[in-house]
C-alpha cells in the first residue's frame, strides 16, 4: 500500500536499531509487500501484523459515514481523566443455572490472582447496580445468557468503569495495568486481539467496515478482558449503539426470545457478535490512539466451560 501522507511516510521511514543492525521500516515493508505473495498463510499474517503495527493507521471518517461510527459522542470526557479508575473487576453470571466446576475454579483463580476485588454480578444482585436514571433496556429479558453478559459488560464499563473479565483463569495481577491506564490519557486497556479470525468481522454488515476490521486486527483489543474509564466518548458511543440495536431487535426478540444460553434456537434474531464485537471492534479503530494494549490481562482460553 502506498503511503501518501508525508507525515506518515516520515514516521515509517525513521530507522531504528535492533542490536547492531539498523532497520529501515519503509524499505523493509516495501520489499515485503512484493515478497508477501509467495508466503504461506501463517507467515503472511505475521508480516501483515508487522506492517500494521509499524505503519501509522489514520482513521478516515468519510469511509464509514454510512455506519454507526458517524454518530460522534457529545460527551465531555475530560473529567474522567481527573478521577481514579475504580480498582475492581466485574464478572457476570446471567443465568439461574449453577456454574460448572471449571467455571468455579476459574472464578476462584480470578479472586486469588487479580490483585483487586472481584465482584460477581448475578440475577440475584443485579438490581443493586442498576442506576435509577439508566434502567436496563426492555429487550434485556429476551436476550440469550451470553448476550445478557454482553449488554452488562457495556453498561458497567460505561457507568462504572473499572475492570471486566470473563469467568476465565488469569496468570497475573491486574494492578500494574490499572496503574498504567490511570496514569495515561487513554480511554481503555486490553490485550491485543489474537488474530483476524477472532474479530467480529463476520457479523459486520457494512463491507468497507468489515474489511478494515479484518485487515487492521492488530490494532484491536479483545472483549473478554478490559479496563475502562467510565463516561468516555468510547463507552458513550458503545452504549448508545448497543441500545439502538436493541431498539431495532426488540419486536423480533419478543417474537423469538432466547430459549438456550447461546441463542442458537427458536429463530433467535441476534448474531453472535451482533451487540458486542460488531460495535466494540469498529470503535477500537476509531479510537485506536486512545487504547493501551497489554498482554498482562489476557485470560486463559483453556478448560473454562
Amino acid at each position: 500500500k502506498t503511503i501518501t501522507d508525508s507525515r506518515e511516510r516520515a514516521v515509517a521511514s525513521t530507522p531504528y536499531r535492533i542490536g547492531n543492525a539498523i532497520l529501515h521500516p519503509w524499505k523493509f515493508i516495501k520489499w515485503h509487500t512484493r515478497w508477501i505473495v509467495s508466503l504461506n498463510d501463517r507467515n503472511k499474517e505475521k508480516i501483515k501484523a508487522f506492517r500494521f503495527r509499524h505503519l501509522p493507521y489514520k482513521y478516515q471518517p468519510h469511509l464509514f459515514r454510512n455506519t454507526f461510527l458517524a454518530n460522534n459522542s457529545n460527551s465531555d470526557d475530560t473529567t474522567s481523566y481527573s478521577s481514579t479508575v475504580e480498582r475492581v473487576i466485574y464478572c457476570f453470571w446471567t443465568g439461574n443455572n449453577e456454574m460448572s466446576d471449571n467455571r468455579k475454579r476459574c472464578l476462584d483463580n480470578l479472586v486469588a490472582n487479580a490483585g483487586v476485588p472481584v465482584k460477581l454480578v448475578t440475577p440475584e444482585n443485579l438490581s443493586d447496580y442498576i442506576l435509577p436514571d439508566h434502567p436496563i433496556h426492555p429487550a434485556f429479558d429476551y436476550l440469550s445468557l451470553v448476550h445478557k453478559a454482553d449488554y452488562l459488560r457495556c453498561y458497567f464499563m460505561h457507568h462504572y468503569g473499572g475492570g471486566y473479565c470473563d469467568i476465565k483463569a488469569i496468570s497475573s495481577s491486574w494492578t500494574d495495568c490499572f496503574c498504567k491506564l490511570e496514569q495515561s490519557n487513554k480511554y481503555l486497556l486490553g490485550y491485543p486481539e489474537l488474530n483476524r479470525n477472532a474479530t467480529a468481522a463476520p457479523d459486520i454488515e457494512d463491507n468497507t467496515l468489515k474489511n478494515v476490521v479484518r485487515n487492521k486486527w492488530p490494532l484491536l483489543i479483545g472483549t473478554p478482558a478490559l479496563i475502562c474509564r467510565p463516561y468516555t466518548k468510547f463507552t458513550d458511543e458503545w452504549f448508545t449503539e448497543l441500545n439502538n440495536r436493541l431498539d431495532n431487535y426488540y419486536l423480533a426478540l419478543k417474537a423469538h426470545p432466547a430459549t438456550d444460553p447461546m441463542g442458537k434456537e427458536n429463530g433467535y434474531p441476534i448474531p453472535w457478535h451482533g451487540i458486542l464485537g460488531a460495535i466494540f471492534h469498529p470503535l477500537c479503530l476509531k479510537y485506536h490512539d486512545k487504547i493501551i494494549q497489554d498482554k498482562g490481562i489476557m485470560p486463559s482460553f483453556e478448560n473454562y466451560r
